[in-house]
């Protein structure tokens, strides 16, 4: 069996944006309207999701939060739930990398 290959120019991507990502965007705009904030940004059922957000949130994995390191985000617990908070800190400064970050 031969196989057969066809060259043509690769299709335009047609995946729209899922709704995470203009709420995503919304959220950043409010954060950066008052930097260095801390904001509750969501609130989950389980340790390990919140945790999985904020770690996303800070490495600019979700890419509303990019350039990473521009966001600082923790998870803390109220009650039963657990709550992801940021804060938008802007990119590192020489007098902010000297004094090293604020640990909370």
């Amino acid at each position: 069996m031969t196989s057969h290959v066809v060259f043509e120019d690769l299709p335009p991507f047609s995946r729209t944006a899922p709704a995470a990502n203009v709420r995503h965007t919304e959220i950043v705009k409010q954060l950066k309207a008052r930097p260095n904030e801390w904001a509750r940004i969501q609130e989950r059922d389980k340790p390990g999701d919140a945790a999985g957000v904020a770690y996303q949130t800070r490495k600019g994995i979700l890419a509303a939060f990019r350039p990473a390191g521009h966001f600082e985000a923790k998870l803390r617990t109220l009650g039963e739930t657990f709550c992801v908070y940021a804060r938008y800190v802007g990119p590192a400064t020489d007098d902010a990398a000297l004094l090293g970050s604020e640990n909370l």
